[in-house]
Parts: structure tokens; C-alpha cells; sequence
């Protein structure tokens, strides 16, 4: 007897095509998750930002403060036998404000030839009121001592970084209205 073959139902020719599925895209709340994931992840780098920001303001104080402080070590080494009689020594080192300036001296020894007191009374004056004026609050002081055959010679800078730690948010209104004060020192022999 020869086969015939006999004609399927609808249903058994379904079931026996493979069963192919289409993705229609993400559901919502794949959406959602990979939103929030990606929001707590944009928050951690704001926060960074924040922190290098703050970070680098004082940086660029304390920069200052170095800078400020070599300079008026080169201009003593200039003008040495005035360093080693005590001529630079100054002090305007503050708690709170600004620090006091002496008044600019005359001649300007920049433009003209001085004695070398005019120089000390420039060099003070330039390292006071230039230098240390681009610091907030900017101050120093000067010493010199007696040590062996040399003479020690000690620069302090100190400005307030408050600025620096209250930027964007880095410290509440009241904290950053009290000084938050920075020292740079070094020593060296003449």
C-alpha cells in the first residue's frame, strides 16, 4: 500500500517551525536601571572635579608662596654684607587681615642706582608689597643669625588658604569667614 500523506492540522505545522523570537528593545526598567547606574557614576566624578579644583587653588598659593620666597632669598644674596648686619630683618606676620606694607620707598631702585641700604629699604618694600600681595592675606617675615662662620637666614611666608578650602562649596560660610592660615619657611646660609 503506498503511503499517502496525510495533510496536518494548522496547530502541528506550528509547533513543528522553529520558534523564532523577536526583540522588540529594552524594557523600561533596563532603561531605568542603566540610567540611575550611570547617574551615581556622573556624581562620583563631579565630585572629584570638586576636590582637584580645590585642591589646585591651594596648590597655586602655595606655588605663589615659594616663588615669593626665592625671590627675596636671590635679592639678599645680592646684597649679602646687608643681610649678614641684621638690615633685612622684618616681621609682619598676622592671625587676622591684611599685614601692614611700608610705604614704596624712594628712589626706585629698579630704575635707578641706590646705596645698599636704598637697596634693603627696596627690597623689602618690592618683597612686602608685590610679592606677598598676590597671596590672600600674604605676609612674611625675615631672620637672620649668627651661626658658626655664617650667617642663617630664615623666610616664612604665610597667607590664608580659607579661600582655597571654602571654593565650590568646599566649606561652610561661617567656617571660611575665620583665616585658615598656611606657613611656607626655608633656611639657608648666607
Amino acid at each position: 500500500m503506498p503511503l499517502t500523506s496525510v495533510p496536518l492540522s494548522p496547530c502541528v505545522r506550528a509547533c513543528q517551525q522553529p520558534h523564532v523570537r523577536t526583540a522588540a528593545g529594552f524594557a523600561l526598567i533596563e532603561v531605568m536601571v542603566t540610567f540611575l547606574i550611570l547617574g551615581v557614576g556622573m556624581l562620583g566624578i563631579a565630585g572629584m572635579l570638586l576636590t582637584a579644583q580645590k585642591s589646585n587653588t591651594s596648590s597655586y598659593a602655595k606655588q605663589q608662596a615659594v616663588q615669593s620666597a626665592y625671590d627675596i632669598v636671590e635679592r639678599i644674596r645680592a646684597n649679602r654684607l646687608s643681610a649678614i648686619n641684621g638690615s633685612y630683618n622684618v616681621n609682619n606676620l598676622t592671625t587676622t587681615g591684611a599685614a601692614s606694607v611700608p610705604a614704596a620707598p624712594s628712589p626706585d631702585c629698579g630704575a635707578a642706582s641706590c646705596t645698599a641700604t636704598q637697596i634693603v629699604t627696596y627690597d623689602l618694600w618690592y618683597w612686602l608689597a608685590n610679592d606677598l600681595a598676590q597671596l590672600p592675606n600674604g605676609s612674611g617675615a625675615i631672620t637672620t643669625a649668627v651661626s658658626g662662620a655664617n650667617t642663617l637666614l630664615t623666610i616664612t611666608v604665610q597667607w590664608d588658604d580659607a579661600p582655597a578650602q571654602s571654593k565650590l562649596g568646599g566649606a561652610s560660610q561661617s567656617a571660611s569667614a575665620q583665616p585658615n592660615l598656611a606657613r611656607f619657611s626655608v633656611q639657608t646660609l648666607l
